[in-house]
């Protein structure tokens, strides 16, 4: 009986160490102009793999203004545009220095950290050079081919705790062509995509050190489209992917309802205290609770953190001895709400 309590004992030990012990890191894939009907509908293998063995939904929802400037700033720096100020693809206003991006916020946390980005969008690129990124690869805009070969490289070897790799194609052909399942020209850019996310999941898979390793996945969009546009507040501009990952997830399909959008009087905002779904600003928080997790109480406590995004950890069965709700302190004075 000794000898079974020992052999327990050991088993769980391991078990632990590999849960705790292990090194996290997040992969963050951002999909520029990725219809969640499209993903959903077309052949989409790894997309739906990732969706229908993880956390997360196809109906998340755009609460902003739904161009790309705004829209991955809401992504990387966790708050909307009446806080980081980017209106539009110009990038003119932006706020950067009082409501920074996640590689600020996580190393005002653990300075250690290294966090990293494969950018196809020149654009972006230029801002984030600007933002101390720890490394940042220029890829070029619309060559998934390239992307899919130089991202799953990267990935195989690079020693950063936090990797972004943006893929612009979808969003490209939508406005040439159109952003519609009926277009063979947009679906086939988002099946071309779905290859490379495959590639990225493999990469990861193949790395020498990754039985030791934590990875949480995070898949996501800045919009949908409608015709061969995008910016209103139509349903298929405004629906999301949000699509979360990892070995040890809890599979669950989040069931969601409109959480509203912040510039339609018709259809108001609901804060995060109220939601019941995750959207672009929870990218930040729920990317920092994973990585931070031997900080928690950090998260609590950083007084300048400034962001209005939550953490989804325990939904997902990640948060091991953590809260049942981790939230980062807006402005430092601990409130959950907008200001």
């Amino acid at each position: 009986m000794r000898d079974l309590f020992l052999i327990i004992l050991i088993v769980f030990s391991c078990i632990t160490f590999s849960l705790y012990g292990a090194e996290r890191k997040v992969l963050l894939i951002g999909i520029d102009g990725l219809r969640s009907d499209v993903a959903f509908l077309a052949n989409t293998p790894n997309i739906k793999y990732l969706a229908n063995n993880g956390f997360g939904t196809y109906n998340s929802w755009h609460q902003d203004i739904t161009i790309s400037g705004p829209s991955w700033s809401s992504i990387l720096c966790g708050v909307y545009h009446d806080k980081h100020g980017v209106l539009d693809n110009s990038f003119n206003g932006a706020c950067y220095t009082k409501y920074p991006m996640i590689n600020t916020l996580g190393k005002r946390i653990n300075p250690n950290l290294k966090f990293g980005m494969y950018m196809e969008w020149d654009k972006l690129a230029n801002q984030c050079k600007q933002l101390q990124w720890d490394e940042l690869i220029e890829g070029k805009l619309g060559r998934t081919g390239r992307t899919q070969r130089e991202g799953s490289q990267w990935l195989k070897q690079t020693d950063l705790d936090f990797c972004f790799i943006y893929l612009g194609a979808a969003d490209c052909i939508g406005h040439i062509s159109g952003f519609s399942l009926n277009n063979p020209f947009y679906v086939n850019a988002v099946e071309r995509i779905d290859k490379a996310v495959g590639s990225f999941i493999e990469a990861i898979n193949s790395r020498p050190n990754y039985e030791n390793e934590d990875w949480l996945i995070l898949l996501t969009t800045d919009h949908g489209g409608y015709l061969f546009s995008h910016g209103g507040l139509s349903v298929s501009e405004r629906q999301l992917v949000w699509i979360a990952y990892s070995d040890r997830i809890k599979k669950v399909k989040v069931q969601t309802v409109d959480c509203g959008n912040m510039n339609d009087a018709c259809n108001p905002y609901t804060s995060k205290d109220y939601r019941s779904c995750p959207v672009q600003v929870d990218i930040v928080a729920t990317s920092l609770d994973h990585l931070l997790y031997r900080e928690n109480q950090d998260l609590y406590s950083c007084s300048n953190c400034n962001i209005e995004g939550r953490s989804w950890l325990n939904e997902m069965g990640l948060s091991n001895s953590r809260t049942n709700d981790t939230y980062i302190a807006l402005n430092g004075s601990g409130l959950h709400g907008r200001k």
